[in-house]
């Protein structure tokens, strides 16, 4: 790697720690997930969303994007809740 290509990433990410810090928050490690264990995630959250479609094939393509992208959200923000929280519950 090129030594501007090394001062730029250093650069920007000198930024991001100053805004992060700046807002008051901190960053957090990166996730470690086993590769087998993303995929077992996906093919569940997959069959998940089939059942719920009352198993209606032709959407495999459709049910696995979504899961990727749903165990991906839960992976980085946490899970989502089934139901959105009522008032009392904030």
């Amino acid at each position: 790697m090129a030594k501007t290509e090394v001062r730029t990433q250093k650069a920007a990410t000198t930024a991001v720690q100053r805004k992060t810090q700046s807002a008051g928050t901190t960053l957090s490690p990166p996730l470690i997930i086993r590769e087998e264990e993303l995929y077992e995630r996906v093919a569940s959250k997959a069959y998940e969303l089939y059942q719920q479609r009352g198993e209606e094939s032709g959407h495999d393509l459709e049910d696995w994007l979504t899961a990727e992208r749903l165990v991906n959200e839960e992976l980085l923000h946490g899970p989502v809740p089934e139901e959105p929280l009522s008032v009392e519950e904030q």
